[in-house]
C-alpha cells in the first residue's frame, strides 16, 4: 500500500489524502519512492482550477525527487537504489520542442509526484546531484530547468553578458546563480529594498526598484546600456519594458505570466530594429535536465528554497506563494 495526494475539482480544498495499493512498474518504467516536491505558479493554477480540460481526479504538482525501488522488466541505465529527478514533461526526451513531446505534464495532464510511489518512463528520470537534498534537488525540475534551458541552451551564455531578471521567484534565482557561475552580470528589480539587499547577497551587480523607479526600464538602460537576456516572468506588464532595455540583438525568454494572461503591449518596431530574439520557453527536454543537473554539481550551486510544508499542508503552501511572501522556492515534503 501507499499514499497520494488526489485533487478530485477545482480548488486546494479538493485535495485529499487517499491510500491506494502499488502495482510494480511495468516494462520500461520505474518507480520512485518520492520524497519531496516544490511549488511553482504552474502549480498553482492548475490547483485553482484555472488550466482547462484537467481529467480528475488527479494526483498535482510537477516537481518530483526521490530513489528508485524497483525496476521493470527491459530498464536500462538506472537501478535500485539511484536518487533521481523526474521530468516536466515525461515524454520529451531529447530534442526540440514538439507537440508529442509536450503531450504530457506532470501534475496536469497525468499525475504528478504528490503521491508516494510513481510509476514512471525509465527515459524520464535524471540522475540527481549529488551535492543537493531531496528538496533541494526536487526544485530543479520545473524553475531551475526552466532558468537553464532559456539560458544556456536557447541563448549560449557566455560571461560578457548581461543578464536581467524580474523578482525574487524560482525561476529568476536560478537565472541569477547560473549566470553567476558563468561569469555574467546581473541586474535584479524587485519592490522590495530587503529582497533586493538578499539578490545583491546572492551575486546580482545591478539592483533596480521598480516603485522607486516606475520606468524601470529606464534605469535598467541607465546602469547597463541595454541588456544582452531578459527572464521575463511577468509577461503582460513586462515584456514591452523587458524590449525596451534589451539591446540590439539580444535574447527575451518569456516564461511567465504572473501579471496576468492578457496581452503585452510591445513596440514592434523596435522589436525589429533592434533584431531581438523573443521566444516563449516552456522547460526542456531530459538530455538538457541533464546537462544541468551535472553544471550544478560542478558549480556547487544551492537552490534558495524559501520555507517547506509536509504535504498535508499543501494549502497554506499556495496561500504563501500567491501571498509572495517566499524568496526563491517552496518546498514540499511528500509524507
Amino acid at each position: 500500500m501507499g499514499f497520494r495526494y488526489v485533487m478530485t475539482a477545482p480548488g486546494v480544498e479538493h485535495v485529499s489524502r487517499q491510500e491506494v495499493a502499488t502495482q510494480a512498474p511495468a516494462a520500461g518504467e520505474v518507480q520512485l519512492r518520492v520524497r519531496a516536491s516544490s511549488l511553482n505558479y504552474h502549480d498553482l493554477v492548475t490547483l485553482l482550477g484555472l488550466i482547462p480540460d484537467i481529467a480528475y481526479p488527479r494526483v498535482p504538482l510537477s516537481d518530483g525527487c526521490g530513489e528508485i525501488v524497483a525496476v521493470g522488466e527491459g530498464v536500462t541505465g538506472v537501478q535500485v537504489g539511484d536518487r533521481v529527478v523526474g521530468l516536466f514533461y515525461p515524454l520529451w526526451h531529447s530534442g526540440r520542442p514538439s507537440s508529442a513531446g509536450k503531450r504530457l505534464i506532470l501534475g496536469e495532464s497525468t499525475d504528478g509526484c504528490l503521491q508516494e510511489f510513481l510509476n514512471i518512463d525509465a527515459r524520464s528520470v535524471v540522475t540527481a546531484p549529488a551535492s543537493l537534498n531531496d528538496a533541494e534537488a526536487a526544485t530543479l525540475v520545473c524553475a531551475g530547468h526552466t532558468a537553464w534551458y532559456a539560458l544556456m541552451e536557447a541563448f549560449a551564455l557566455r560571461p560578457e553578458h548581461t543578464v536581467l531578471i524580474q523578482g525574487s521567484g524560482g525561476v529568476s534565482l536560478f537565472a541569477l546563480q547560473i549566470a553567476r557561475a558563468v561569469g555574467a552580470t546581473v541586474v535584479a528589480t524587485s519592490s522590495s529594498d530587503d529582497k533586493l539587499a538578499r539578490l545583491a547577497a546572492l551575486g546580482a551587480d545591478h539592483l533596480v526598484n521598480y516603485r522607486t523607479h516606475p520606468n524601470w526600464e529606464e534605469e535598467v538602460t541607465r546602469l547597463t546600456g541595454g541588456v544582452d537576456a531578459v527572464i521575463d516572468v511577468g509577461g503582460e506588464a513586462t515584456l514591452g519594458r523587458s524590449v525596451a532595455c534589451a539591446k540590439i540583438d539580444a535574447f527575451i525568454a518569456v516564461i511567465g505570466v504572473l501579471s496576468g494572461f492578457g496581452s503585452a503591449p510591445l513596440s514592434v518596431i523596435e522589436v525589429m530594429q533592434k533584431n531581438l530574439n523573443v521566444r516563449g520557453i516552456t522547460v526542456g527536454c531530459g538530455e538538457s535536465l541533464e546537462r544541468f543537473c551535472r553544471f550544478v554539481d560542478a558549480h556547487s550551486i544551492k537552490p534558495v528554497i524559501s520555507d517547506t510544508y509536509p504535504a498535508g499542508e499543501l494549502s497554506a503552501a499556495l496561500v504563501q506563494m500567491q501571498e509572495g511572501r517566499h524568496f526563491g522556492k517552496i518546498a514540499v515534503r511528500v509524507e
